[in-house]
């Protein structure tokens, strides 16, 4: 009987010291290169009023094209990190314009099905639903 109230005894005070523990795993870390998902993939919008977005990744690096209008910079060096229901992806590119050294550019991405995607530029930009394909479009200049 001594035996037994000894052991729940110590039972009790480990448990007590066990849930003192403080645990500081940091939720929001980054990753390195890119979410599976999106690697070595390609990824189109439909066209609207003559302008489409495609996109491209591989492991380390990813962009966004406009048919028409400014274009995104190519990042490289990629890292992650989780966000609500996306994901933003954080990379370097190298401006010739802009001076030298590398600037840091970022993109927002969510998974929506295993085809389809929404990607968009920048932390706040709207987000742009694509679909992954994989051979380029007839009227192939539109992309290209």
């Amino acid at each position: 009987m001594k035996k037994l109230v000894k052991l729940g005894v110590a039972a009790l005070v480990a448990v007590s010291f066990g849930g003192l523990t403080v645990t500081t795993a940091d939720a929001a870390t980054w990753h390195k290169g890119l979410p599976t998902f999106i690697q070595n993939k390609k990824f189109k919008s439909k066209i609207k009023r003559e302008t489409g977005v495609w996109s491209k990744a591989t492991k380390t690096t990813v962009f966004m094209k406009y048919t028409q209008g400014d274009q995104t910079p190519v990042i490289s060096h990629t890292k992650y990190k989780k966000m609500g229901k996306g994901y933003l992806i954080k990379g370097k590119y190298h401006e010739s314009r802009m001076g030298k050294g590398m600037h840091t550019y970022y993109y927002r991405v969510q998974k929506l099905t295993s085809k389809k995607i929404k990607m968009a530029e920048g932390k706040t930009g709207k987000l742009i639903t694509m679909t992954r394909f994989k051979h380029a479009p007839k009227n192939s200049q539109t992309w290209w």
